[in-house]
């Protein structure tokens, strides 16, 4: 995300750094890096007991978290349970509720033997990064994220999540049948080849990456003609700073204000 020249990236110091500039990233990995720069979910992570829950492997190579109850305040972040503020999406997982984002796939599964001729599946088929939660509903939900796109795998009916299965996709009602296709498509590219899957518009989004470096910035208390040089670069701004047009300002400006607002619940719109 920020460039290299920006320094350290995180809700405080020792966090670990964000996503780099080159690597993309999905509308999740977005809402992660700036939910976790909010100092109002640092202070509920670090009054959270426990702080951390440790996820089990599945034989598949799957990390599967079982939660024996609810984390309401975590859920008011729209997560299953706290996820640790240091790391980021792609180095740790981070479980969103699936009422959080538009991207998520119902599977009706029957262990095999029971509907000869269908469609058979195993979490070991998909090709990407897999990573499963299972809340207190039992309902399994795994977050499945290619190089630059992710959907949500809401799995009813297999008592073993890394058996294969004999699965049936359904949908709640035909409103969105456009994004449901477009998932449905995603996941079907995670099983074939990854690399083909579409680009989220969220994977090298320039005005996101400037808006993150800002909130940086603004954060750690650096001036506005400070966040514009991470930004733009020292030459640009000694240009145009003191110039007639107020616009490299205004533009700062605005990208502190967008960086702000993203940290204090536009994440959300990002999950989409």
């Amino acid at each position: 995300m920020p460039s290299s020249n920006h320094g350290r990236v995180g809700p405080a110091k020792g966090a670990t750094p964000g996503l780099a500039q080159a690597e993309p990233c999905d509308g999740s990995d977005w809402a992660w890096e700036f939910l976790r720069r909010n100092p109002d979910y640092l202070a509920d992570w670090r009054a959270a007991v426990p702080r951390r829950l440790s996820p089990i492997t599945l034989h598949d190579g799957t990390p599967l978290l079982r939660l024996r109850r609810r984390y309401p305040k975590a859920e008011n972040w729209g997560l299953y349970a706290f996820a640790d503020p240091f790391s980021t999406a792609r180095s740790s997982p981070v479980f969103w509720l699936p009422t959080m984002s538009r991207r998520v796939i119902r599977a009706r599964c029957t262990p095999l033997g029971y509907r000869d001729g269908a469609p058979k599946m195993s979490l070991a088929d998909f090709k990407v990064s897999r990573a499963a939660v299972i809340g207190v509903d039992g309902v399994p939900v795994v977050t499945l994220k290619g190089p630059s796109s992710y959907v949500l795998l809401k799995i009813y009916g297999l008592p073993a999540l890394a058996s294969p299965a004999s699965v049936v996709f359904e949908l709640d009602d035909l409103e969105d049948l456009d994004g449901q296709t477009e998932c449905l498509k995603t996941l079907q590219r995670f099983r074939q080849d990854p690399a083909a899957v579409q680009r989220s518009p969220f994977a090298n989004d320039e005005r996101l990456r400037h808006a993150l470096i800002a909130l940086d910035g603004a954060l750690a208390g650096k001036t506005y003609r400070q966040i514009a040089i991470a930004i733009f670069g020292e030459k640009h701004v000694a240009e145009e700073w003191n110039g007639v047009s107020q616009f490299l300002k205004d533009r700062t400006r605005r990208l502190v204000a967008k960086g702000r607002e993203l940290m204090q619940g536009g994440y959300r719109d990002l999950l989409g």
